[in-house]
């Protein structure tokens, strides 16, 4: 049953004007009283109506900084277009959601666009961070000031709130489990791997490559190649794999690849043959799916990861309340013919 403000004020000693207006930062409230009654209301698991808040503050909205990094692949842009959503609707509500979509992996542009960000005055930032100390010690610095969520990829010792996402490292894990029940246990595999300062795309060739060393001796790794993301990059390297393999029987891409493996099978007349898994339930994923050409991929939930980081700061910088836990994480979503 939903907290009233007259349980919260009868609890705190104060007058239910006092707690709306404690609660909703309007009118002169003594500064402990305002801390009290907001304790409480934490306490008791008060959840405010969001939209009737950000109109309460209508005058003085609340900003929040959204940097969406590597835009210009499949996954992330599905993340972006879900946060823009987001972002209109909150928008209407009284929020203020400043969208900063970045292309690649780039150190230098992200700190660019945390201090702009910053001299507009937002309250909270979300950002999928790049693997970097200049980075991490920026965040580190901010955290102090403002909340931070890191989302898609997280950044170890940066301060931050909390991260939402994919538990990478699982992920690779299971794509190694399924693979090894593809292959029968036995054959050549091609691992495809991204960026080499996005930890989300290290963890995941890690827990590929930890499981099948730990428990598929069968499997015969090759050793991981590097396509940046780049569609064209993956094709070139699945061409070659095979001619210098022949034998290859399994791929994983790990990364934004997935169009470019699916080309070079279907051009070396390979589909079926090659087993591969990948990641991401996107409309041309889908389709090589259903197509054959891809057996195995794992969603990583773009609506949780491009809405979920916007409300949790919003709830907190509202109210004071702070993400249920540290990582959020979506679930292993696993995808076939049977299910896209």
């Amino acid at each position: 049953m939903a907290v009233t403000l007259s349980e919260i004020a009868a609890l705190a000693g104060v007058s239910r004007g006092t707690v709306d207006r404690a609660l909703n930062n309007r009118g002169r409230v003594d500064p402990k009283v305002a801390a009290r009654v907001r304790r409480i209301a934490v306490e008791m698991g008060y959840r405010p109506n969001r939209a009737g808040r950000l109109l309460a503050l209508a005058k003085h909205p609340i900003k929040i900084g959204v940097i969406v990094q590597s835009v210009e692949t499949m996954f992330m842009n599905m993340v972006y277009e879900e946060a823009r959503r987001a972002c209109a609707r909150l928008t209407s509500a009284g929020a203020e959601i400043l969208l900063r979509p970045l292309e690649g992996v780039d150190a230098s542009r992200q700190l660019d666009a945390i201090d702009e960000l910053v001299t507009q005055g937002v309250n909270g930032l979300a950002v999928t961070p790049v693997e970097d100390d200049a980075v991490r010690a920026r965040l580190r610095s901010l955290s102090g000031e403002i909340p931070v969520v890191t989302f898609n990829t997280d950044l170890s010792e940066s301060g931050r709130l909390c991260y939402v996402g994919s538990d990478n490292y699982a992920c690779g894990r299971a794509c190694a489990g399924l693979m090894n029940l593809l292959l029968a246990g036995d054959g050549e595999v091609l691992v495809v791997a991204g960026q080499e300062n996005n930890l989300s795309h290290r963890q995941r060739v890690e827990g590929f490559c930890d499981e099948a060393a730990a428990h598929f001796p069968g499997l015969k790794l090759l050793p991981p190649e590097t396509c940046g993301d780049d569609q064209r990059l993956a094709h070139d390297i699945v061409c070659r794999t095979v001619q210098e393999h022949p034998q290859l029987r399994g791929i994983y891409v790990s990364v934004n690849g997935q169009i470019g493996a699916c080309d070079a099978l279907r051009e070396l007349g390979l589909q079926g043959k090659v087993h591969l898994i990948c990641h991401d339930l996107s409309e041309v994923n889908a389709e090589n799916i259903r197509a054959g050409l891809i057996d195995f991929l794992i969603d990583q939930d773009a609506h949780l990861q491009g809405v979920r980081p916007i409300e949790l700061l919003l709830d907190y910088l509202l109210v004071g309340e702070k993400p249920e836990s540290e990582r959020i994480l979506a679930r292993i979503d696993i995808r076939n013919r049977y299910n896209v």
